[in-house]
């Protein structure tokens, strides 16, 4: 069978990767088109546009943007009409995957959106969208379903894809201390300043600010695939400071804490087990539009899904050097709060349950492409 998938960010990428692999375990001979990433095309089938050209950040970028997203659309359109797929899997990417699930109606493709968009955050009258334009909508946070539902949504609930990455990598036989290379006897605190150059840029200088006044402990960086050293190395200039790529949840692992830009790392560090700080920085203007939109009490994934405060959340004017300072010394040096950390932790491991993502979703997007046309 024949099927499309969509991503386009990174985020996006891994997960596409993971539904293809157990899509293959299901269709041996699946043919794979698709907009997404390296790892995507690791597992096979035809890349049509990567991700670097699609992951914009902000409201002001998608303006400024405009036309490069106008442009993908139309690709996007044309290959998808030349491929001809049995099922288009659009993965998250809300403002560009809201739209094109229309025009695949219009056109008759099913569509099974996987991994929906954040509309219980901001202008939920898009859920709307997904009742009317996918054949199926497939969640990975516990608390979309019931939302969802309330707009006329199919959707289900198929557990969380970030779990089913991280538990794989605990359960490696893979000594943590053999993959990450020329660390120090120093206890680590570990820096994910996030995946785009924008909010790196933004957000790295400020956890770089503090480091002299934690001597004890060396500052590792989780470096993303895409972003060459110089670019970090430019940020942080003189400071201290190593960069390790492709071992993220390793470097969590063996981290006392760590500071993290707000998306997809917050659980991965919630699941590791690692204490955070979750850090957040816009455009001036991107912060004032967002303000007005989202009408949410947390930034973090982890208190979104617990629905209660249980690790700090530094947005926007309070994410400054200050604040992250003893934000970050509170958790080094408190017993009782990490303790308070660790027991949300297992709590949010219970909320998400044990249903492998991946897998469930390959069941759902193969039986629908196999049905007749």
């Amino acid at each position: 069978m024949k099927y499309f998938l969509v991503a386009g960010e990174p985020s996006g990428d891994q997960h596409g990767s993971m539904l293809m692999q157990s899509i293959l375990k299901i269709d041996p001979r699946a043919e794979f088109r698709f907009l997404g990433g390296n790892l995507m095309e690791g597992v096979g089938g035809t890349a049509v546009i990567h991700i670097r050209n699609m992951a914009f950040m902000g409201f002001t970028q998608l303006i400024i943007k405009v036309f490069k997203i106008l442009e993908n659309f139309q690709i996007c359109k044309r290959e998808i009409l030349a491929f001809d797929p049995d099922v288009v899997i659009p993965i998250d990417y809300g403002g560009f995957n809201l739209r094109l699930i229309r025009w695949l109606k219009a056109k008759n493709i099913r569509t099974i959106y996987y991994i929906t968009p954040k509309v219980w955050a901001w202008m939920p009258s898009r859920a709307y969208k997904l009742a009317r334009y996918t054949n199926r909508s497939l969640c990975i946070l516990p608390f979309e379903t019931e939302f969802l539902a309330r707009y006329g949504v199919k959707c289900d609930y198929i557990g969380n894809p970030v779990k089913d990455y991280v538990l794989a990598g605990k359960n490696s036989e893979q000594p943590v201390a053999t993959s990450i290379a020329d660390l120090t006897g120093k206890p680590v605190i570990a820096l994910l300043p996030g995946s785009r150059r924008q909010e790196i840029s933004k957000i790295l200088p400020v956890m770089i600010k503090i480091i002299n006044q934690f001597k004890e402990y060396q500052f590792v960086i989780a470096g993303h695939i895409n972003l060459q050293e110089s670019f970090y190395r430019k940020i942080s200039g003189n400071a201290e400071i190593k960069i390790v790529y492709g071992k993220t949840l390793d470097l969590l692992k063996i981290a006392n804490a760590a500071l993290v830009t707000s998306g997809t790392a917050t659980l991965e560090a919630a699941l590791v087990g690692t204490p955070q700080v979750v850090c957040y920085k816009a455009l001036p203007v991107s912060y004032l539009i967002a303000r007005v939109l989202i009408r949410v009490k947390h930034i973090s994934l982890v208190n979104l899904i617990l629905d209660r405060s249980c690790i700090e959340e530094l947005i926007q004017t309070r994410f400054n050097a200050g604040n992250l300072a003893t934000s970050l010394r509170k958790i080094l040096s408190d017993a009782l709060y990490r303790k308070q950390i660790a027991d949300g932790y297992r709590e949010l491991n219970e909320k998400l349950g044990d249903t492998e993502a991946s897998v469930t979703a390959a069941a759902i997007v193969c039986r629908m492409a196999m049905e007749p046309r």
